[in-house]
């Protein structure tokens, strides 16, 4: 069983790369299908990422990893056309 998320607690591997792909612009659908996953289990993941960061939104969670530098915009793929999949 997994703990709850609580405010200020490192964000998990899959938190991060949820985070980073929809800083790319990717829609849940196609985080879901890059991470293998549901597009419920990437809510869930926007979810306890924005309880960990104090976020209000999935929106502001990554502007609040990007500010703090969890995530980089070095490391986001920003010119990978993508499909409406």
């Amino acid at each position: 069983m997994r703990s709850p998320s609580v405010y200020g607690q490192p964000l998990t591997p899959g938190q991060l790369a949820a985070l980073r792909l929809a800083a790319a612009g990717y829609t849940s659908r196609q985080i879901a299908a890059r991470l293998g996953s549901t597009e419920t289990g990437v809510h869930r993941r926007f979810k306890e990422a924005a309880i960990r960061l104090g976020a209000r939104s999935r929106t502001h969670a990554v502007v609040i990893a990007l500010h703090r530098g969890l995530i980089r915009l070095d490391d986001l793929d920003l010119n990978q056309p993508r499909s409406a999949a």
